[in-house]
This record gives C-alpha cells, sequence and structure tokens, in this order.
C-alpha cells in the first residue's frame, strides 16, 4: 500500500509530457520566428544588391546610349556637312536655300562662313548670337542652353567652314527614360519597395563595407528595413515594406497560441480522465484490500467464535439448569439468595444471547431465496413494534410505495428489519420519531428507517457496521453486522447517512424485478403514521 502512495501519479506524468510538448513546441515557433526574420533580411539585401546591379546597368547603359547617340549625330552631321560643302563649292548656297536644305534635311539650320565674306546662315538666327569664328573642326559638341548639337568642318576648297546643327531633345527624351532617376522612380514604384535613393554618403559612412547593412526603420506608421550599401561613390539606399515580416510574425504567433491552446485543453483534458480513472481504480484497489481484509477477519473472528462458543455454551447450559434447579428447590430460602440466583440466570442468557449471536456470526448466511413482498414485511415489523413505540413516546410515520412481489429469504430479511425497528426504538429511550420508507429506486427496492438519537459524527457513521462495534451498554455489536451479511448474500447493500445531526438513515437495497408487476388485489400504496 505504502509503495503505491509513492508511486508517480499517471496524471501527473501526462501533465509533465504535455510540458514538455509545449516548451518543444515554443521552441519550435520562436526558431521560426528568428527564421522568417532572417530570411527576410536576406530577403532585403538580395533586393539591395539587385537593385544597385540594376541601377549600375542602367547607369552603363545611359551612357552607351548617348555615346552610341553621340556618335551617330556626328556621322550624320559630319555627312551633311560635307555634303553642304560640295554643293557650296559647285554652286554658293544663299540664306533662303540654306533654309530650305535644313528643313529637308531636319536640321536646326545650317552656316557656311567663307573667309573676306558675310557668314551665310539658313535660317537666320538659328544659332542665337552669330559666332565669332569657325569651331573646332570635326568634331560634335552640345550646347545646353540652346539644346542644339552642333558640328563645323573646315571647307574643302579654302579657309572657312561649315556648321551644321540639330535639336538634342530626342536624345534628352531618351537620357530621361534611360536615366538613373528614371530607373530609381520606377524601381521605388514596385509593390513592396518603399523608396529607392541615390546620394553621396555622409561623412561618418564614408569607408563602409561593400555588405549591405539593413535596418528597421520608422517612416511615420509605417516600418521599413533600410538596406545601405555603397555604389560609385556613393550610397545606394533600398527600403522595403517590414509590413509583411509583421504580418508572418503574426501569423505565426496566431498558430502558436492556437496550437498551445489546443494542446494545453488536450492535456488538461486528458490529465483530468487520468485523474479521475486512477483515482477510480484506486479506489477500486483500496475497496478490494478492504473487502479481502475485512473476509480474512471476518473468517478468523468466525473460526474462534465458533471455537470460543463452542467451548462455552455447554458451561453456560450447565449453569443455568444448575441455577434453575435452585430457583425451583430454593422457594423458602430468603429473598436476597432468590433475587442473587435471579440476577445470576439474567447474567448467563446475556452470555448465552452473545455466544449465540458469535455463532451467526461465524456462519455462513445462505438465503433460501423465494417469492415475498418487502412492503408486507414492513407492515409485520411495524405491528410488532408500534405498540413499545408509543410506549415510549415515538412517533413512528410510513411512506410505502413498491408493493411488487420479489425474490428472496422473508426470515432472513426480518431479521434485518427487525434489527433495524429494535435498534431505532433503542436509541429514543425518551421519545422521538422514526421514519420508515419502502420505495424503488432504480432498479432496487429500498427499505428505509430514520430515527433520532446518533451520537456519532458523519464522517464515522460506517463504523456502525464494524464487527463488535456498539453504542450500547448491553449491545454485542454483531447485529448490524449480520444484518449487512444477510443483505450482501441477497446481492444487496446496506448505507448509513445523516442527514441532519442527530438523525441517521440506514437504507437496505435489494434487486428488484425489471418487469415486476403489482399482485391483483393488492392495496395501494400508503402513507401514514401510527
Amino acid at each position: 500500500m505504502e509503495n503505491r502512495k509513492r508511486r508517480f501519479p499517471l496524471w501527473m506524468a501526462n501533465l509533465f509530457v504535455f510540458a514538455f510538448l509545449f516548451c518543444a513546441v515554443m521552441a519550435y515557433f520562436l526558431w521560426q520566428v528568428q527564421q522568417a526574420r532572417k530570411d527576410f533580411l536576406e530577403h532585403v539585401r538580395e533586393h539591395a544588391v539587385l537593385v544597385a546591379e540594376v541601377v549600375q546597368l542602367s547607369a552603363r547603359g545611359s551612357v552607351l546610349s548617348k555615346r552610341a547617340a553621340e556618335d551617330i549625330l556626328e556621322a550624320f552631321l559630319g555627312n551633311t556637312a560635307r555634303f553642304v560643302d560640295y554643293l557650296d563649292k559647285v554652286e554658293p548656297f544663299n540664306q533662303e536655300e540654306l533654309a530650305a536644305f535644313s528643313k529637308e534635311a531636319g536640321l536646326v539650320g545650317i552656316s557656311i562662313q567663307r573667309v573676306g565674306e558675310k557668314i551665310v546662315e539658313g535660317p537666320t538666327g538659328w544659332l542665337g548670337k552669330p559666332p565669332s569664328g569657325c569651331m573646332p573642326a570635326s568634331k560634335l559638341e552640345h550646347d545646353p542652353v540652346e539644346h542644339l548639337y552642333l558640328f563645323s568642318l573646315a571647307k574643302e576648297a579654302g579657309p572657312g567652314c561649315v556648321t551644321v546643327g540639330i535639336t538634342d531633345t530626342q536624345i534628352r527624351i531618351m537620357q530621361e527614360h534611360l536615366g538613373l532617376e528614371n530607373v530609381i522612380r520606377t524601381i521605388a514604384g514596385i509593390p513592396r519597395v518603399s523608396y529607392v535613393e541615390l546620394k553621396t554618403p555622409s561623412a561618418d559612412r564614408k569607408g563602409f563595407p561593400g555588405e549591405p547593412a539593413v535596418t528597421f526603420i520608422d517612416k511615420g506608421d509605417l516600418r521599413v528595413a533600410e538596406a545601405r550599401l555603397p555604389m560609385e561613390g556613393k550610397e545606394l539606399t533600398v527600403a522595403l515594406d517590414a509590413g509583411y515580416l509583421h504580418l508572418a510574425i503574426g501569423r505565426l504567433w496566431r498558430d502558436f497560441f492556437l496550437f498551445s491552446a489546443a494542446l494545453a485543453s488536450l492535456g488538461v483534458i486528458l490529465s483530468l480522465l487520468l485523474h479521475r480513472y486512477q483515482a477510480a481504480h484506486l479506489m477500486q484497489v483500496q475497496q478490494f484490500e478492504r473487502q479481502i481484509s475485512s473476509e480474512r477477519e471476518n473468517a478468523s473472528l468466525g473460526r474462534a467464535a465458533a471455537a470460543i462458543a463452542h467451548e462455552i455454551r455447554n458451561p453456560l447450559n450447565a449453569l443455568g439448569m444448575g441455577l434453575q434447579r435452585l430457583r425451583m428447590e430454593g422457594e423458602e430460602s430468603p429473598d436476597d439468595h432468590r433475587h442473587l440466583v435471579d440476577l445470576m440466570l439474567d447474567s448467563v442468557k446475556r452470555a448465552n444471547a452473545s455466544v449465540e449471536g458469535l455463532l451467526r456470526y461465524a456462519r455462513p448466511q445462505r438465503a433460501s431465496k423465494r417469492a415475498m413482498r418487502l412492503d408486507l414485511l414492513a407492515e409485520d415489523m411495524l405491528d410488532l413494534y408500534s405498540a413499545h413505540a408509543r410506549e415510549l413516546g415515538i412517533y413512528v410515520s410510513r411512506r410505502i410505495t413498491f408493493q411488487e412481489s420479489m425474490s428472496g429469504d422473508p426470515d432472513l430479511l426480518g431479521q434485518v428489519a427487525e434489527n433495524l425497528l429494535k435498534n431505532a426504538i433503542e436509541a429514543q429511550p425518551e421519545g422521538g420519531s422514526i421514519r420508515l420508507t419502502v420505495e424503488k429506486e432504480g432498479e432496487d427496492a429500498c427499505f428505509r428507517v430514520r430515527n433520532a438519537g446518533f451520537d456519532l459524527k458523519p464522517e464515522e457513521a460506517d463504523r456502525i457496521f464494524d464487527p463488535y462495534f456498539t453504542t450500547k451498554a448491553d449491545g454485542t455489536g454483531l447485529g448490524l453486522t449480520i444484518s449487512r451479511r444477510i443483505v450482501e448474500a441477497h446481492g444487496g447493500h446496506m448505507e448509513v447517512s445523516v442527514p441532519e445531526t442527530g438523525m441517521v438513515e440506514i437504507s437496505v437495497c435489494l434487486p428488484a424485478p425489471k418487469s415486476a408487476k403489482r399482485p391483483a388485489g393488492t392495496r395501494e400504496p400508503t402513507t401514514g403514521n401510527r
């Protein structure tokens, strides 16, 4: 028994297992959160590097496209200038012819400067301020103020030069589409990219390593992950919306709490079920042990009682017979002698009654079952003891609702009913009350006796069924013990309860027929008092 009590409870072990699982799940979710954060930062770094490469490629492409366009313009304007010089050598151009030719060729204007002559240009004033001389020969020049590309070619026929010009509008449009600002603006418009900036780094960030440094910052109500990395002497800043990370972490924590709540609920429910199962199993084991211990004790007491009763009964019979003879032959003896003989006879009778109780206790209870009526048995016991109860001032009430035939030993069950009523009357020598009930409860037929005069505490009530336990001065303590054995021999059970202080109720419940019908001619359920 001690080893069983020291054994670790199964429900507590189950709690420890679920606690371990909870810790493992929590560690896993924390790892998931850290992994999500790590993956997001790596994602930001990769995006920053990718954006830097895109910007660098765009910058190189912009430079190359501008260079290619200028090379094309230089070749076109050079060929045009040489063609104009050739035509001018054949027949000199005038202002109207140059204006018409430049319009036909898609040029802004043409200027021809001959030595010692006035500059001829068409259309007039296309260069704004007339040049004071020829520009460097065979070289493309860009005038950002007039938004022109100019090419000057030295004349073959002598000193002088031919200057042609074309607008830079198409080159500027191409530069705007391929330039860094447009590329950065386009990248910043990509979903989850908050902004992209390219600027000169501050003095304290010059010379920082090439690995992108990622930090979380708040931009108003928006939280972004900002990555900075160097690019050709400048600092490229790429900021991605960190709300996705927070949503992912929020989903992870939500899943964690839901899973943890389900796991905790399952653990608590399973632990409660295991606790109830273990408690019921332990109670059953304890009940079996008490039953085995009681049976062993009863067997030992029975063997000892049978031996003692056998050895004592014969001398008691001899004493009784001798005392009765003294009483019959001693009629002329003094009164005090006859009174002493009477007292001795009473003592012998009490001793003989105790021995008879021991024999009944030691004798196995075997019920000879036959058809009987529990309600009629109760009525007979009431008739037997009602007069004595009235003499003591005891109010007896009854409530009989079960009037069906059942199987039982009327002699043994009558002994039980008589014992209960007798104990109830003897417990109230100065008057009181007794309530007798016969009713069906579930599958059982129950016979109950409630009376006052109970002096034990509620938790000590079950002791009245222990052998030799009695509260009466002349009691043997075997009546209720024998009654309980009789009830158990019928497949029933006997219980005691304390409905209120000073009151006790003893219930005898026996198996009732499942489809019992009231015999014809029986009385209606009765309720009354005597």
